[in-house]
């Protein structure tokens, strides 16, 4: 029969220490390392009683068992809490120093456990502070049977052994942290998701009459697709929000909607805006930067003013519509992209293809889709709901009760041709509701119709063959900063008169090389 070979004591005491470690370092669960850690104490010194008791900051002065592995006495009960003061364990937690009680008299007590762990049979005692970083987080207690040696045979190992113990427990306070803060940030996610969808809710798109309705109806039909869509109109008649619409009737209403006006950027920057660019791929590239598509990854993309789009830009959209990919300004990786185009314009596209302006393949690319907003001089009926809604929500906005609106006022709204269309009726709302601090509203004066229109769209007005789409551009330019004294901000600036954002009127300046008179 072989022999097994007798390890001598000090080998045997590293091998208590590495099992330790594998239980301590197996799990993140709290229970499985304290039930490991007693099942390991018992195996290795015999009939050794094991009670591990955990503190808690909101509970001063108690502890609560944690664990208890007793042989000879199990069925012992855990989660009860006990007061620290008395006992052995409140003693090592004051030193944070382990006590020893070798051996045990229960004729005269040190400390309350004394007795009945005399009772049960046990000789001597040690409890060991469970510290980390000098943070009490509970004590490890180990009773041995008289005559068993405690300080020999197991004090130095299980002083280990409680250090590792303090490590699980500082672990799962960690982890009960991490979960915390999860479980929170869930909660925050929930109610920013359930304002989000309270303002979709609020953000009414009014459409009143058949022509809208009808638009409204190809917005349903074409939403739940992955269609590219163009919608077509004159400024400020509300195409962004069209697009958010088929956005949010799509199964892509949860990921990104991203916005990206092609006539407020240099063209310089739109492939770098959009496309995203290499580290070094320009001057002032300094690192890595992902461009509007990959934003927009499992969303929509908003081109709007796509027909500002320069040569090489038309390109990169063709290949990005026709293969889903892309590659950054600089690189040479092709990445794949999952995202939805929905492109906008006020230009004649047909015409600048036909002149040589704009791709044919794109145009042909774009609008496989297309919805065709009426002017909102074309659609009067929906002047009173409209300037409702806006008054409404600027009111709110200032914390005051909207105010009432006489017949005159809504008279005046209804026969202004609005050549700004919708956002010129909304600016004109909130001008109003300003300058109107009583109970009723008070119109400012609005532009005369000569002037009016004036600033309509050049379509309505008989003209000869058109000249280049770069000339009439600059003269439309020129004549709005004439008009507006050079003025770009303001209700009488050249971007409210033609109905523009004032960054998208210098967009359009900058583009055109148009300086102020």
């Amino acid at each position: 029969m072989a022999v097994l070979p007798v390890l001598p004591q000090h080998d045997i005491h590293e091998k208590i220490v590495e099992e330790a470690i594998e239980a301590v370092l197996s799990t993140v669960d709290l229970q499985a390392v304290l039930e490991r850690t007693g099942r390991l104490l018992n195996h290795r010194f015999g009939q050794t009683r094991v009670a591990i008791h955990r503190l808690f900051p909101d509970a001063p002065g108690r502890a609560q068992v944690a664990l208890v592995s007793d042989p000879l006495h199990p069925g012992a009960r855990l989660g009860e809490w006990f007061e620290l003061s008395g006992s052995i364990a409140g003693e090592a937690l004051a030193s944070k120093q382990p006590v020893v009680v070798d051996p045990i008299d229960p004729d005269r007590p040190r400390f309350r456990e004394e007795t009945w762990l005399a009772g049960l049979g046990y000789g001597s005692l040690v409890s060991f502070p469970l510290l980390f970083e000098d943070q009490a987080l509970g004590v490890l207690n180990i009773a041995h049977p008289p005559r068993e040696g405690l300080l020999d045979c197991c004090f130095q190992v299980a002083r280990q052994v409680a250090h590792l113990v303090a490590i699980a427990l500082h672990n799962s306070l960690m982890v009960d942290e991490v979960q915390r803060l999860n479980r929170l940030l869930d909660r925050e996610n929930r109610l920013l998701k359930d304002e989000l969808r309270q303002i979709k809710r609020d953000a009414r798109y009014v459409a009143e009459s058949p022509a809208m309705q009808a638009v409204l109806e190809r917005v349903r039909l074409v939403a739940p697709s992955q269609t590219t869509v163009l919608v077509r109109g004159e400024t400020g008649t509300g195409k962004e929000g069209l697009a958010r619409m088929v956005h949010d009737l799509s199964p892509r209403f949860n990921a990104p909607f991203v916005t990206v006006n092609l006539g407020a950027l240099p063209d310089t920057l739109i492939e770098s805006e959009l496309f995203g660019h290499e580290k070094g791929a320009f001057t002032g590239a300094a690192r890595r930067r992902p461009g509007k598509f990959e934003q927009a990854e499992g969303g929509t993309i908003f081109l709007d003013e796509v027909g500002d789009a320069p040569p090489s830009v038309q390109v990169r959209l063709l290949r990005v519509l026709q293969e889903r990919e892309l590659q950054r300004v600089g690189g040479t990786e092709s990445l794949k992209v999952d995202v939805r185009v929905v492109a906008a314009t006020n230009r004649d596209l047909e015409a600048m293809v036909a002149g040589g302006t704009f791709r044919q393949d794109l145009y042909y690319r774009l609008s496989v889709f297309p919805l065709q907003l009426p002017p909102l001089r074309d659609r009067r009926e929906e002047i009173r709901a409209l300037a409702s809604y806006f008054l409404t929500r600027e009111a709110a906005l200032m914390h005051r009760k909207a105010p009432l609106v006489p017949e005159a006022a809504w008279g005046a709204l209804a026969s202004y041709p609005w050549p700004g269309n919708v956002r010129e009726l909304e600016n004109f709302v909130q001008r109003a509701l300003i300058l109107s601090p009583g109970p009723e509203l008070r119109l400012p004066e609005l532009p005369s119709p000569a002037a009016a229109a004036d600033a309509a769209p050049r379509a309505e007005q008989p003209a000869g063959p058109p000249r280049r789409f770069d000339e009439e551009m600059r003269d439309l330019l020129s004549r709005a900063l004439a008009a507006s004294e050079g003025r770009i901000y303001g209700a009488q600036g050249a971007a409210a008169l033609l109905g523009l954002k004032p960054s998208t009127l210098q967009g359009k300046l900058k583009k055109y090389g148009v300086a102020a008179p």
